[in-house]
């Protein structure tokens, strides 16, 4: 036996492994020898062969707690969690105080989705040793699964601080649990720092990273963590990541840099020549450049200095001309792209149109890759309908500016010919809405990534612990309707949260559906059917469906209880709706701005929302308009204002109007969904019996005490009864 340990101690597994077998040929149940073969056959990677000398080990020796709990982790290895609790709970019992074991029947137990269980396990752990980083974290898991936020927010600041600074990956989990459950009671800086640390850690753990930009979404305050930005600038460049969740806490991060920030400032003055050292500055810094070429700016200061530095360039290659832009290429392609993802919504000086069109003039004797990248700045390229013969020489910083611009443009209008006609448009206000949509596809997005789908009882679930079983859904794979997709976003997100049978999206505009299925496309869903249609005409449809999602549609319909009719016939006995409304108690500063615009007779056009915008953010509108700028809002594409403010039809509710419609539609309403967990908690603080979560009267009354809860849109559940 010290001859088998001092060749494993050395690795030498296979001298290990034979004189192992040596002892066994001659005593066959010797439980050392047995347990230390299993032992070698897993380092080799043989975990049948571990179980087998495991199991002989157990029979030979079956009141030997080592043994049954190397045994329960080799179930556990293979997938055998029940044999692996029964060998945990056994060997607990043969060995007081067997702290390890309990613990780890905890985890196995909360992998099987028995809660109690686990819980139970874990304070027996925590019994007998009140230190235990594993059981502490295990009974945080608990509390956090039962909503328990506080006390959660306690067992995982305790495992942590039982866990030694060398235990990086232990340590990455708990702060996981730490960070999300303080994120969970408000403490949005703390939760985000612990977030960090966790992913700093951890930093093979790309699961990790992406949780944390899906949590960085309007943070109003970053942590001062040195990685911070450096993990950032990771999820910029990670095709799984969402871009515009990232916005937020890049622009502080910009803001903060004080060379950044000065170098911006300065080459923002108006008839200022643009310093050498600031344009370094500017060209050498990565976040601002991947930030650009990513995601719609939703920061004011920054947008305000980045218009100024662009009019700058502009007059420079206006009168002198592009040779003295060549050297700024990464700079003006990626303030080109910006232009393109935000629509031209930056405001314009006559001035500046006045310069564009001299470029233009220019453009048959001044061919340069650095006037066109200054054009794109303005317009978008398709529109220009300029003759680009040598794509093949354009710099590598142009490329992807000629691919936004040129390439998926044309490939939009194409997939826009070949989409099929479902119903015919015949209302005039879908008419009119079309029209918009057409002009103004909603909302352009760049990218979102995959992620993995679950079942669609196990969805509604998460979401509303409270429902009784008889009101679950009745599949787990619905057949599922999208009315009024747009440009595809809402679809993707269905389709990353849970697992369809199939899927069909209609919406009135083709160039959104055109947008979508690019978009959809370029992700590799291939399970989606796009169809031309108005949902008012869904009603000749025969088919019916087990989920109806349409967000933000019905309420820019002439008659939104109409359309809430149609969708509820086309819903099969016992299926969900999910609508996303407009809160009249909510959108009570939009409205200001909606009558001010009504009231100077603007029409929607790109000039007008330009401008508007331009006033409200340089304070020359009505001062009641002013919290519409904020990185939370539809505020900074030009599409996203149109629809915010310059919406060809509106209509407004309170969650007792709901309750109304929902009773006339015959539905049965489930619950709301609510983006920010401290106001969930708050409600059912003040709301404890889960009958409230049902009621729409009460989270009325809670909305007319707290209006910012559901930031402008309700997102509502109901259910069509059998």
């Amino acid at each position: 036996m010290r001859a088998a340990r001092d060749h494993l101690d050395s690795g030498r597994l296979t001298e290990a492994e034979l004189t192992l077998q040596t002892i066994l040929a001659s005593r066959p149940n010797h439980g050392d020898a047995l347990n230390l073969l299993a032992g070698v056959a897993l380092l080799k990677g043989n975990l049948p062969k571990a179980i087998a000398a495991l199991e002989q080990a157990a029979e030979a020796n079956p009141r030997d707690a080592g043994i049954q709990f190397n045994l329960a982790g080799a179930y556990r290895r293979s997938g055998m969690l029940e044999q692996a609790v029964a060998r945990y709970a056994l060997a607990s019992r043969l060995k007081r105080g067997f702290v390890a074991a309990e613990g780890l029947k905890g985890e196995v137990l909360r992998e099987m989705g028995d809660w109690e269980g686990a819980h139970a396990a874990y304070a027996a752990a925590l019994s007998h040793d009140r230190t235990s980083a594993l059981a502490l974290n295990g009974i945080g898991l608990c509390l956090a699964q039962k909503r328990d936020w506080v006390n959660a927010v306690k067992a995982f600041s305790d495992a942590l601080e039982q866990l030694p600074a060398n235990e990086a990956l232990k340590r990455s989990h708990v702060l996981l649990g730490l960070g999300t459950s303080l994120l969970q009671v408000g403490a949005g800086q703390d939760g985000v720092s612990a977030l960090v640390e966790a992913a700093t850690l951890a930093p093979a753990n790309e699961e990790l990273l992406l949780l944390l930009g899906r949590n960085l979404r309007n943070v109003r305050v970053i942590p001062r963590h040195a990685a911070f930005p450096g993990l950032i600038k990771r999820l910029f460049e990670d095709p799984r990541a969402n871009p515009r969740t990232l916005s937020s806490a890049a622009a502080q991060i910009l803001r903060d840099d004080q060379p950044l920030s000065e170098a911006l400032e300065r080459s923002a003055q108006p008839n200022t020549a643009i310093d050498a050292t600031h344009l370094e500055r500017l060209l050498k810094h990565t976040l601002l450049l991947l930030h650009l070429r990513s995601a719609p700016i939703t920061d004011q200061q920054l947008e305000l200095w980045l218009t100024g530095l662009r009019r700058n360039l502009l007059v420079v290659a206006a009168r002198d001309g592009s040779d003295d832009l060549q050297r700024l290429m990464p700079l003006i392609s990626a303030l080109a792209q910006q232009a393109y993802l935000n629509e031209y919504v930056w405001y314009e000086g006559r001035d500046e149109g006045d310069a564009v069109d001299q470029l233009l003039r220019k453009w048959p004797t001044d061919r340069s890759w650095p006037s066109l990248a200054m054009l794109a700045c303005y317009r978008p390229l398709a529109s220009l309908g300029l003759p680009i013969t040598n794509r093949n020489d354009a710099p590598g910083d142009l490329r992807p500016l000629l691919t936004q611009q040129i390439d998926e443009p044309a490939e939009e209008m194409r997939i826009a010919t070949e989409i099929t006609e479902l119903t015919a448009i015949n209302d005039a206000v879908s008419i009119a809405v079309r029209q918009q949509y057409e002009e103004n596809p909603y909302p352009r997005w760049v990218r979102v990534g995959k992620r993995t789908p679950h079942a669609f009882r196990t969805v509604i679930r998460g979401i509303f612990p409270h429902l009784e079983p008889d009101v679950l859904p009745k599949t787990d794979t619905p057949r599922t309707l999208i009315a009024g997709c747009g440009t595809g976003l809402e679809t993707v997100s269905v389709l990353n949260q849970l697992t369809v049978g199939s899927m069909l999206a209609v919406d009135l505009s083709r160039s959104s559906l055109a947008y979508g299925m690019r978009k959809l496309g370029e992700l590799g869903f291939t399970n989606v059917e796009y169809r031309h249609g108005d949902i008012l005409e869904l009603e000749h449809l025969d088919d019916r469906f087990d989920l109806i999602h349409s967000f933000g549609v019905i309420h820019h319909m002439a008659d939104p209880i109409k359309g809430l009719a149609v969708l509820t016939r086309a819903l099969e006995p016992g299926g969900f709706i999910f609508l996303g409304l407009y809160s009249r108690i909510a959108r009570s500063n939009l409205n200001v701005a909606r009558e001010l615009i009504t009231q100077q007779r603007m029409e929607p056009n790109a000039d007008n929302i330009r401008r508007f915008r331009h006033d409200i953010m340089m304070g020359r509108a009505d001062s009641r308009v002013a919290g519409i700028v904020n990185a939370a809002s539809d505020f900074w594409t030009l599409s996203e204002c149109r629809d915010l403010m310059f919406h060809v039809e509106e209509h407004q509710y309170t969650l007792q109007d709901i309750a109304k419609m929902f009773d006339n539609a015959g539905l049965q309403f489930v619950g709301i969904e609510v983006d920010f967990a401290p106001d969930l908690e708050r409600f059912r603080e003040e709301h404890p019996s889960a009958h409230d979560l049902k009621s729409l009267q009460a989270w009325h009354s809670f909305e007319e005490r707290y209006p910012e809860t559901f930031g402008g849109t309700y997102r509502l559940w109901a259910r069509k009864p059998d």
